[in-house]
């Protein structure tokens, strides 16, 4: 991450930043933990593991939707490129990974507090998080919303028959 590459996904001046955040660190971290408190908002202070099936898919589209929005475009783009740095950057930290493991683990319980074995339950829990991040960048890459809420809404159905099939 450069300056310039976050002020032009920003839409400010590289001057602004270093202005407003004194050192890249800073802006870095501020970036991030706003990027994981968008990621989050969907799900804190919600009690997941209460849901039933039905309850569960209607509140995962819904996360999903609000994920979506015009004004976490940027947000997620900045998370990718954090996620893929935070392995071989230790100044970036582990916000993003932290954050996806948080969602990982949070359909992993839900899967098992509705009776999905644990073995089963995190191959399933990775499936749902990595889908959704896959159809994330690739609506980073095409821009249509349509298309990509429409494929969500083929998953998370094929996801539920799969997790409680017999």
């Amino acid at each position: 991450m450069t300056f310039r590459s976050l002020a032009s996904a920003l839409g400010v001046s590289t001057y602004s930043f270093v202005y407003h955040f004194g050192s890249r660190q800073e802006m870095i971290d501020a970036i991030l933990e706003e990027g994981v408190r968008q990621h989050g908002e969907t799900i804190t202070g919600v009690d997941v593991a209460a849901f039933d099936q039905e309850q569960f898919a209607a509140w995962y589209a819904e996360a999903f939707r609000h994920s979506l929005r015009d004004a976490n475009r940027t947000g997620l783009r900045l998370q990718f490129e954090a996620g893929a740095l935070e392995p071989i950057d230790p100044d970036i930290g582990k916000r993003i990974t932290t954050s996806f493991a948080e969602w990982l683990d949070t359909v992993d319980r839900w899967l098992q507090r509705h009776g999905v074995d644990p073995a089963r339950s995190r191959v399933l829990a990775t499936w749902l998080t990595d889908t959704v991040s896959g159809l994330h960048f690739g609506y980073l890459i095409t821009g249509d919303h349509a298309r990509t809420v429409a494929a969500f809404d083929v998953f998370i159905d094929a996801f539920v028959r799969e997790a409680f099939a017999d």
